[in-house]
This record gives structure tokens, C-alpha cells and sequence, in this order.
């Protein structure tokens, strides 16, 4: 027996649902680029041995805090947001691919903060946290060179690496870089195009660059960022970046 088509209400609805669903996957997490303070760094050498390996050779953040070659910025929750809320975000909106759109999680923050409970509240929370990813940058010569970046893996997806990649491109350029260079795994194909949308190129391979699984490293590096083109390139891509994740907070670099 044929099943009936959908009727003109019920498939208006599904494109709603879909719209509703695409909408919450692009807003942004209400993070701040600034630089790295002594009490951030339990939470980014977590994040760095989660992003990479357990028997990865943590940086010594705390030695170089104050290293004037060396700048470590973080994506830092704005004051008020809880690990809970942003966990409870990020499960609204995978469960709203396959359930029933929810209430707008504005509306029940709001109903939130006059006492009222809300349904969005996680089954599990990981341990509080307030940084969701960290960018690290060693500046040699007319070089600046990003030695890691990572962001948290129940958070990505949102806009904050790249907005990492904004802030640190912005630090090297107020210090005088000439050039920004990285390393990349060569399976990576995610990271490669963000970053040869800010005008990285491949230059050339290092092998068997991670400990983990013995993977290549593509090596990257920008065209000059010293110069009017470069310039006008970072200004567009920052505005396209503000107008896809709704804002662009860097408070500091």
C-alpha cells in the first residue's frame, strides 16, 4: 500500500525543522579571544592532550607565560555562561536533527534566569571548564609560527578555531611577522581548508611529525601578511566570519 505524499503544511514544517536545525548549528559559543593566565592552564593542557595524545609532550605554558617570543591565547566563555549551558546547548542541537525542534534556547535561558527549569539540562556534565580551545605562537625572526591549536572536542565545529587562527594572525601582525607558518596532519582535509582560506599554502611535508601515529605533517605558510592585499584579505574574511557566527570578540593578543 502507497503511503500518501506529505501534505503543503506538513512539508512546510519539515523546512522549517531543517532551517531551525541548520540556524542553531551555525551560532557561535560565546567565547573571547585573550591571552592566557596562570589559572588557565590546567584546563588547556587537558585540551591539549585530548586533542593530540596522552604521551604528547605538553608545552611549558607556565615557564613561557611571560616569554616575550612566545603568545598563548585562549577562547575564554564570556562571564555568566556555565559548563552546563553550553553543554546542554550542544546536545539541544544534535538531538534537534532527529527530534522535534525544541523552545529557542534564548527563550529558555530566559525562563532560566526568572526560576523556571528548563529541559535542555544535560544527562551528564563533564568537569567545569571556561576555555574552550587555546592557540600557541612562537615568533622567530619575520616568522610567526603556530606550534599548536586545538579546541575542545564537545565544542567544535563552532567557530572557535578559526577565531583562534583570527587572533593569532592579528598578534603577529601588531608584532611584525612577515609570514605565519603551521603544521598540519596530511589527513587533516578540515584544517586545510580553513587554513588556505587565510592564504596558507603547502610548502612542504615533515615525515612521520606525530608521535601518536607516526603521521606526516603537511608544513604551511601564508602569503605575506605585511602587505595591502594581505590586509584587505583579513578584513573581508573577518567580516564573513562576523557575519556567518553572529560575533567576533578579541578582547586581547
Amino acid at each position: 500500500m502507497l503511503k500518501s505524499a506529505p501534505s503543503g503544511l506538513s512539508l512546510i514544517w519539515l523546512l522549517i525543522s531543517q532551517v531551525r536545525s541548520a540556524v542553531q548549528l551555525q551560532e557561535s559559543l560565546p567565547v573571547s579571544i585573550r591571552r592566557l593566565r596562570v589559572d588557565d592552564i590546567d584546563q588547556v593542557v587537558a585540551i591539549e592532550k585530548e586533542a593530540f595524545s596522552p604521551l604528547w609532550v605538553s608545552s611549558s605554558f607556565k615557564r613561557d607565560l611571560n616569554n616575550k617570543r612566545a603568545n598563548y591565547l585562549v577562547a575564554c566563555f564570556d562571564e555568566g555562561v556555565s559548563s552546563e549551558e553550553i553543554l546542554a546547548e550542544i546536545d539541544s542541537d544534535r538531538s534537534a536533527q532527529e527530534e522535534e525542534p525544541r523552545p529557542p534556547r534564548l527563550w529558555s535561558r530566559m525562563l532560566g534566569r526568572f526560576g523556571f527549569s528548563s529541559n535542555d539540562e544535560p544527562d551528564n556534565v563533564d568537569d567545569v571548564f571556561n576555555i574552550a580551545g587555546y592557540v600557541s605562537v612562537w615568533y622567530q625572526g619575520e616568522e610567526a609560527h603556530i606550534t599548536e591549536i586545538a579546541v575542545k572536542e564537545t565544542l567544535r565545529g563552532r567557530g572557535v578555531g578559526e577565531l583562534l587562527l583570527i587572533g593569532s594572525l592579528k598578534a603577529a601582525i601588531e608584532y611584525g611577522s612577515k609570514v605565519m607558518t603551521l603544521e598540519a596532519r596530511v589527513s587533516n582535509f578540515i584544517a586545510h581548508r580553513l587554513y588556505q582560506k587565510y592564504s596558507f599554502k603547502s610548502v612542504g611535508i615533515r615525515k612521520a611529525y606525530y608521535s601518536d601515529n607516526r603521521e606526516d605533517a603537511v608544513i604551511m605558510t601564508t602569503t605575506p601578511i605585511d602587505t595591502p592585499e594581505y590586509e584587505t584579505l583579513f578584513t573581508g574574511l573577518q567580516s564573513t566570519y562576523e557575519s556567518r557566527w553572529g560575533r567576533m570578540d578579541i578582547e586581547e593578543y
